[in-house]
Parts: structure tokens; C-alpha cells; sequence
């Protein structure tokens, strides 16, 4: 495993709670511990959607999120993690979510 994608339904606020579980999770995971996290909250094509700010809230990655530009990875005890925005369905930001993962992956 290189990377790991994780997939939030950004409508579906009732289970913020659940995904915010299930992410702690898996970062906290040894196995995973210096692996690339791009989170995806799908469905911003829907108007009551959560914006990125929100998911970072609800998921309890307010301030760990490391910015969409590059990480250096000379510095161990950084993990490239980030949020993005998609819609499957309209094919849009899912693009940029991998685009921006695909810099760790060699």
C-alpha cells in the first residue's frame, strides 16, 4: 500500500461522527502510519453539502491538514494529509485529490 483514499459522503452529516471513527482509525493505524491520506468528501454537486472547512471540523483534522502543495518527506514526522471536494457523478475535484496524492507515490 502507497497512499490511502478516504471516501466521506459530504451530505450525509448524521454519520460524521461514524467517519470521523473510522478515519481516527486508520491514521492511528501503525501499518499506515507514514502513508499519504487524501480524504474525499463527495457530493459537492448537492447545495447542503459540507464545504472542506466543515469535513476538517467534523472529522477532527482542523490544523493537521498539511495544504494541498507539496510535503517534504525528509521530515519524518510529517504525513501528507488533505482534504478535497468531489463529485463522482459530475467528474469534478476528485481530479485534483489524486493529482495531489500522486506527488508521494513514486
Amino acid at each position: 500500500v502507497d497512499a490511502m483514499v478516504y471516501v466521506v459522503d459530504a451530505c450525509d452529516k448524521e454519520r460524521f461522527a461514524e467517519s470521523k471513527t473510522e478515519l481516527n482509525a486508520l491514521l492511528s493505524h501503525e501499518a499506515l502510519a507514514k502513508l499519504p491520506f487524501l480524504v474525499l468528501g463527495n457530493k459537492m454537486d448537492i447545495p447542503h453539502a459540507a464545504s472542506e472547512d466543515e469535513l476538517r471540523y467534523h472529522l477532527g483534522l482542523t490544523g493537521l491538514t498539511t495544504g494541498k502543495g507539496k510535503v517534504n518527506l525528509a521530515d519524518q514526522t510529517i504525513r501528507p494529509l488533505e482534504v478535497f471536494t468531489c463529485s463522482v457523478i459530475r467528474k469534478m475535484g476528485y481530479g485534483e485529490g489524486f493529482k495531489w496524492m500522486s506527488q508521494y507515490i513514486s
